[in-house]
């Protein structure tokens, strides 16, 4: 046990964790360690997994935009679909025919969103996103998405990686546990960074989960495409209460 916990160590930022990134990949395959739990019931939520906690409601800016905001920034991203063709350069201009007129940019809720508005909308659009998991009833009741989750364990809990696809190009992705006891989603601490074609390659490290005292459920892994603020699940992990 401790010459794999001197490895899984250096498997942590550094050089060598895209070496053991490799090995880790094929013993997933092999062996299907990889963690493939099911996220939380959303029976009990009244508007399924997506349904926002007390005080928030879905912003709406574009279809399917579940991101849970105040009333008062979805009014305000009603308004901001109202006056958006009339901020757009009528005759277009050096991006296309959604470029916006001098003072405005593209909010981008999501990377199609060219809604033009001023700069302050796509600042709050972005701190929106950010915030995406804290604002959900039950972030772990979310749907699984296209990134997978894998647990290297030692004797106090364990190493974690993803790997996946189906995310926004070029967007940063982070990763969150919940059923831990804590009051709101826990940030495991390595964002990663999408590939132009949605996908983060390989087993990538998002960080170490050390055992919890009194821990008796898998904790479930929840994935933040802050790009588009999607919030999904990406499986469970034992590591929380693997105590030796």
């Amino acid at each position: 046990m401790h010459g794999r916990k001197s490895v899984a160590e250096e498997a942590g930022p550094g050089s060598l964790r895209r070496v053991l990134a490799g090995l880790i990949a094929a013993v997933a395959l092999l062996t299907g360690l990889a963690a493939t739990g099911s996220p939380a019931m959303a029976a009990d939520l009244p508007y399924g997994p997506y349904t926002c906690a007390t005080g928030f409601v879905w912003r709406e800016a574009v279809p399917a935009d579940l991101v849970c905001v105040t009333p008062q920034v979805r009014s305000q991203t009603t308004t901001e679909n109202s006056l958006g063709p009339s901020r757009r350069e009528p005759n277009g201009g050096i991006y296309g025919p959604d470029t916006c007129k001098q003072g405005y940019v593209w909010r981008e809720t999501r990377p199609s969103d060219h809604v033009c508005v001023p700069p302050a909308g796509r600042d709050q659009a972005r701190s929106d996103n950010s915030n995406a998991p804290w604002r959900l009833a039950d972030p772990g009741a979310t749907p699984r998405g296209g990134v997978s989750l894998y647990t290297s364990l030692d004797g106090t809990g364990g190493y974690l990686y993803a790997t996946g696809s189906g995310l926004s190009p070029n967007g940063v992705v982070r990763f969150y546990a919940v059923g831990i006891n804590t009051v709101a989603p826990y940030s495991l601490g390595y964002p990663l960074t999408a590939r132009a074609d949605g996908t983060l390659p390989g087993w990538q490290y998002i960080g170490y989960a050390g055992c919890r005292s009194g821990q008796t459920q898998p904790a479930t892994i929840v994935v933040l495409d802050q790009s588009s603020g999607l919030v999904t699940t990406a499986g469970t992990t034992e590591a929380f209460r693997h105590c030796g």
